[in-house]
């Protein structure tokens, strides 16, 4: 293990291929990073409550992020490739439950609650909207669309945390163990081996993908507030590490209720920034708590904390990873060898039907899996295993052949798992792609998540539909990003207005000039989901902007209507069946749908928007605003007389 984690002399002779991030992809990399279960004492989990954490593993949860490795590692074919920084997720249990079917009201309650938790949506309009004078196109281009939106960014965070572990991928199993006693514990490695056989460790060794091969790493933990006696502790530690090996560390740390007095407000202020942003990453949706958190500790028990947790990863965690991939990799190496592994697998499966059959198992969710040490399931662990430490390319090749074997035994989860992380896989991978070559991967796992599983996963689908757009605005390829989002499934009103809005955003993103007319488009179909999902001041933001769209003068547009409507694949009846689907149950609204779709020119749509917008007014009561858009209809001549009148008859009501 350690000549794989060597950073040898070539790393320094010439230029290795390195696996940093920008800001998009770490985001993917964040939702399907290594998980390492923590395992304490009580005398440990003492300590972490004077500072208002629950346990170790929120401790140390605030320093798995973006960890700094710096190493040489080996990809799976044995080159060498630089590992900059890698993050990882502590966990305090570990179980395999059948994913909750969430209720249409749940995801209403989800997406109102965003909206709720970043900001009114009435408070600000974007700032590529001008006064009168329709859309800034230099703001549009610069700015980024998470600032237009952001509760689509506490939506994503939510939704991705919220993931649990399944039997067909190895991403939310533990890859390790961390084992931690206090440094005051005369018998620390009694106590450290009790903890080895702790339920909770029995319990991730039985459902996990590592299983009894899970790696434990052990910590001894001075808080010289419960002993400050150094000689012991290292005498203590020297036992732990002649016991159990190189795979061990000792952190100390100094929860003393004396050092608060010295300590300057601000510090105080910034120690606790660190687990309180730590936990709205995490819980962006859990309310805001006064606690002071690490209140006792003080900069150097930070710099401690970061250094053990980075020790871990370099010594213990990574190594390990990549010794699990090597043996994997010798283990499959027949199902990988193109076609003799083809000839082996077309040989078993209709001479070796038994063996087959018993490495195949029923998971909690009714779903067809493969024994974890099958070759099925190996091929994905060592997939994972490769995608967690930013080796794509070898990643991909290993999902595309467990990919083939899944589909051959119609274990459909499992391919569908495999066929989202080939096409991740090929974004991730910094190489030049067509959009046949990934989007037929994410297009063919969400129909089979949705429609020809065992039973729907709603949430493996959504999932993947969040990445895939992540990664299409990292790669600014947004022009496949609309038919992406409309993927998700259509009986959450809520969720669909929400990917509408980030569609009609999309559109202001295209080069070489933005196209107001799909954004305007896109925006009244986000409006009227959001109305028929009772969220009226998005629904009216949403207008807002076509009615801003609509001023956009003509030299923005870069082609014409007919041409844009070629160009994506949009038809007139196309669209009136879009917009006929989304609108709401209403006959007053629907009669003002149809007088749009019959009259071709923008001024009608322009009324449609400007009654859309007085009735939403009336509805919120704000009547000084519905009389300004209801006397712009009155004084509108290109209206029909007879629409006219029935506008007047609604403005009477005023």
């Amino acid at each position: 293990m350690s000549a794989v984690l060597n950073i040898s002399k070539l790393a320094t002779r010439r230029v290795l291929p390195r696996a940093g991030l920008a800001q998009k992809k770490d985001f993917v990399a964040k939702a399907l990073c290594p998980r390492i279960l923590v395992v304490s004492s009580a005398d440990i989990t003492d300590s972490c409550q004077v500072n208002n954490l629950e346990s170790l593993a929120e401790l140390i949860e605030p320093f798995g992020q973006d960890v700094s490795t710096q190493i040489t590692i080996q990809d799976g074919q044995g080159a060498p490739y630089f590992l900059d920084k890698i993050n990882i997720r502590f966990i305090s249990d570990f179980v395999i439950e059948k994913q909750k079917q969430l209720s249409n009201a749940e995801v209403d309650g989800l997406v109102k609650n965003c909206v709720i938790g970043s900001a009114a949506a009435d408070s600000a309009d974007p700032a590529f909207m001008k006064d009168g004078s329709g859309i800034d196109k230099e703001v549009a281009a610069n700015e980024e669309i998470s600032i237009w939106s952001p509760w689509y960014t506490l939506f994503r965070q939510q939704w991705v945390n919220s993931m649990q572990a399944s039997e067909h991928e190895s991403f939310m199993h533990p890859v390790a163990c961390l084992l931690a006693v206090s440094g005051s514990d005369a018998d620390p490695v009694g106590s450290l081996r009790n903890l080895a056989n702790h339920p909770v460790v029995r319990r991730a060794q039985t459902q996990s993908f590592a299983g009894t091969n899970m790696m434990l790493f052990y910590m001894v933990v001075h808080d010289e507030r419960r002993a400050t006696d150094t000689h012991n502790v290292d005498h203590r530690f020297d036992q732990v590490r002649k016991a159990f090996g190189q795979n061990c560390s000792l952190l100390r740390i100094n929860s003393n209720t004396d050092l608060i007095g010295a300590s300057d407000s601000s510090e105080r202020t910034k120690i606790s920034g660190i687990w309180s942003n730590s936990r709205a990453a995490l819980q962006p949706l859990a309310p805001v708590s006064e606690k002071v958190y690490g209140g006792m500790l003080t900069m150097r028990d930070v710099a401690a904390l970061r250094d053990a947790v980075k020790q871990m990863m370099v010594r213990g965690v990574i190594p390990h990873m990549q010794y699990v991939v090597r043996q994997l990799s010798d283990h499959t190496a027949n199902q990988r060898r193109g076609i003799t592994g083809r000839l082996f697998s077309a040989g078993r499966r209709y001479f070796g039907n038994a063996g087959k059959a018993s490495s195949m198992l029923t998971g909690v969710d009714g779903e067809t899996y493969f024994r974890y040490d099958s070759p099925e399931a190996m091929m994905r662990q060592l997939a994972d295993y490769s995608f967690m430490l930013k080796d794509f390319r070898f990643a991909q090749s290993v999902y595309q052949v467990a990919r083939r074997d899944f589909l051959a035994e119609k274990a459909w989860k499992c391919y569908a798992g495999a066929q989202e992380m080939v096409g991740l896989c090929k974004l991730m991978w910094e190489i030049q792609a067509t959009k046949a070559e990934f989007d037929s991967n994410f297009d063919d796992a969400i129909t089979i998540y949705l429609h020809k599983s065992h039973c729907s996963h709603p949430f493996l689908a959504i999932r993947s539909v969040i990445l895939y757009y992540e990664l299409l605005k990292h790669h600014k390829m947004l022009t496949y990003a609309p038919v992406a989002l409309s993927r998700v499934p259509r009986v959450h009103v809520s969720l669909n207005a929400l990917m509408s809005e980030q569609a009609a955003y999309s559109f202001l993103k295209f080069t070489p000039r933005p196209e107001v007319r799909k954004f305007s488009f896109y925006a009244m179909i986000a409006s009227q989901q959001f109305q028929r999902a009772d969220m009226g001041e998005m629904a009216h933001r949403c207008l807002r902007m076509v009615k801003h769209a609509l001023a956009t003068p003509a030299g923005l547009h870069s082609q014409s209507r007919a041409e844009e409507d070629e160009k994506a694949g949009y038809t007139e009846e196309k669209k009136l069946g879009i917009a006929q689907a989304d609108a709401p149950d209403q006959s007053s609204s629907s009669s003002s749908s149809s007088e749009v779709t019959t009259r071709s020119s923008w001024a009608a749509i322009d009324s449609f928007v400007n009654h859309e917008l007085g009735r939403q007014c009336m509805a919120a009561q704000n009547y000084d605003e519905a009389l300004q858009y209801f006397m712009a209809l009155m004084s509108d001549d290109k209206i029909p007389p007879k629409l006219q009148n029935k506008y007047l008859q609604e403005l009477l009501q005023l």
